[in-house]
């Protein structure tokens, strides 16, 4: 209340400073234009002082104005990142616990030795394309800012299954966002990195500003700066990597990976429901 009155107190004082100003630069144009007003000069100068203080008022109040206005769009963008961040940490947990849930049932499933039908079987490979494509394009527009002149994603998700874990070799399922193009495999001391670091521990991997972190995967790109990688798990089922990268180190914050962690466990439900 103290900040608003404090504000449009001032805003007040300044229209009726300005609204005196601009009378008394009535009052003295009126005067010096008498000719037989003896101070004319004096009048024509407090004139021209008069108006010069109403330009400095208005431009004042400019200022004001735009200080506001920014002032407001800070408070939105924190508003903004307030819910994201509440919505995820809501979206996370939830996505994990229906990983477990759908790794228990698909355990139990497969215990049981019953055959899947046909047209399950041919629902479960749409669904998984579905989600899969949703996720993968999901995440490219909701990470990095889209580039201002095209419109088009700057970011860039990938999916990596699990190949060969004797060789830590991950190979490339899916991907969408900007292009070119993930590689087709991440093996060697990445793959090594991907297996052990992300998803056999389920800790997720920050590249950014934020961290200080470089790539393990490309220590030298020169066309992504941040990244942050997940594993897609569920329950005990280990069944790759998640990753988004973007060109600039400020692209991809903390808030991020918990969107990125939500996302992976939705992708793992269903893997474990469909495989």
């Amino acid at each position: 209340m103290k900040t608003w009155l404090a504000t449009y107190g001032t805003k007040a004082l300044l229209l009726l400073f300005s609204s005196l100003l601009a009378a008394a630069v009535f009052v003295t144009s009126v005067k010096a234009g008498e000719d037989n007003f003896k101070d004319r000069e004096l009048m024509l100068q407090l004139g021209s002082a008069a108006a010069f203080v109403v330009v400095l008022v208005t431009a004042a109040d400019a200022a004001l104005n735009e200080r506001e206005k920014e002032k407001a769009r800070k408070q939105v963008a924190r508003a903004a990142r307030t819910l994201g961040v509440t919505y995820n940490n809501t979206l996370h947990p939830l996505s994990t616990a229906l990983g477990e849930l759908a790794q228990q049932y698909s355990a139990a499933f497969s215990s049981s030795s019953a055959a899947v039908p046909p047209a399950l079987a041919t629902a479960q490979t749409a669904q998984w394309t579905t989600v899969r494509t949703s996720v993968l394009t999901g995440a490219a527009v909701l990470t990095a800012d889209p580039d201002p002149s095209s419109g088009l994603a700057r970011a860039r998700c990938s999916l990596y299954r699990l190949k060969d874990r004797s060789k830590h070799e991950f190979e490339l399922e899916d991907w969408a966002g900007a292009t070119p193009g993930p590689r087709t495999t991440i093996d060697g001391a990445a793959g090594s990195h991907l297996l052990h670091d992300i998803l056999e521990s389920r800790t997720p991997f920050h590249v950014g500003s934020a961290t200080g972190y470089v790539s393990r995967i490309d220590p030298f790109s020169t066309t992504y700066k941040s990244v942050i990688a997940v594993a897609v798990a569920a329950g005990s089922e280990e069944y790759g990597v998640l990753i988004v990268d973007a060109p600039l180190v400020t692209d991809l914050t903390v808030e991020h990976v918990v969107l990125m962690q939500s996302v992976a466990g939705l992708l793992a439900a269903t893997l474990a429901l469909t495989k």
